[in-house]
């Protein structure tokens, strides 16, 4: 069962077509009726500072009216906040859940570090046609993924921990389920960022 705490939302990457504009104004329209909702200023997180004056149209306006959150910039307080993550790296995404604790995550998917098994599990709503993120795996499949997530609790380091998940990891790769899906659930529950890469290196031995 997941231990989600806010609602979430996304705007997958599986689209050539569909333009920077619009899937950040899908995002930032979400994140400010939610922030309204909420009672509070809403929160940016993006991976750098250059993508609140360079970025689409959607994202500039929104950096103006709301706290915001880089690698190197301030850290706002608080949670119960609506936060949109735009094109986050897993760090990134890692940082903006404290936010939206008690609130509302949209993330606006960046293809580099994919977040489809995150939507899943935090069952986001798919701000491209209104739609929950459906789960693709199966009980069986999602209590290994659980496995996995109660041996991460060490951040899959060397030893015992590592080694089972880099079975579990196996068996699930061997029975369809895809590394984004794998990694993404990971992030749902939270692991930190240098966790995510040590279970991605163990998934890349497997893949």
């Amino acid at each position: 069962m997941t231990d989600t705490t806010y609602t979430a939302a996304w705007v997958p990457d599986d689209d050539p077509a569909r333009s920077p504009d619009v899937a950040a104004e899908l995002a930032a329209l979400w994140v400010q009726q939610q922030a309204e909702a909420l009672h509070a200023r809403p929160v940016l997180v993006t991976q750098t500072k250059e993508q609140w004056t360079l970025g689409p149209d959607a994202i500039r306006r929104l950096a103006t009216a709301s706290d915001t959150v880089t690698d190197r910039g301030s850290r706002p307080s608080g949670h119960r906040r609506a936060v949109l993550a735009y094109l986050p790296r897993y760090r990134d995404t890692y940082r903006a859940v404290p936010y939206a604790r008690g609130g509302a995550l949209a993330v606006v998917e960046y293809g580099a570090d994919p977040l489809s098994g995150w939507a899943m599990e935090t069952q986001a709503v798919n701000l491209v046609d209104g739609q929950l993120t459906p789960k693709t795996w199966n009980p069986v499949q999602q209590n290994l993924l659980e496995d996995i997530h109660t041996y991460g609790n060490n951040g899959w380091t060397r030893g015992p921990g590592a080694d089972h998940a880099a079975r579990l990891v196996q068996e699930l790769v061997a029975n369809g389920v895809d590394s984004a899906s794998i990694l993404g659930f990971m992030v749902a529950r939270h692991h930190s960022e240098e966790a995510i890469e040590r279970l991605a290196a163990i998934v890349k031995k497997v893949v």
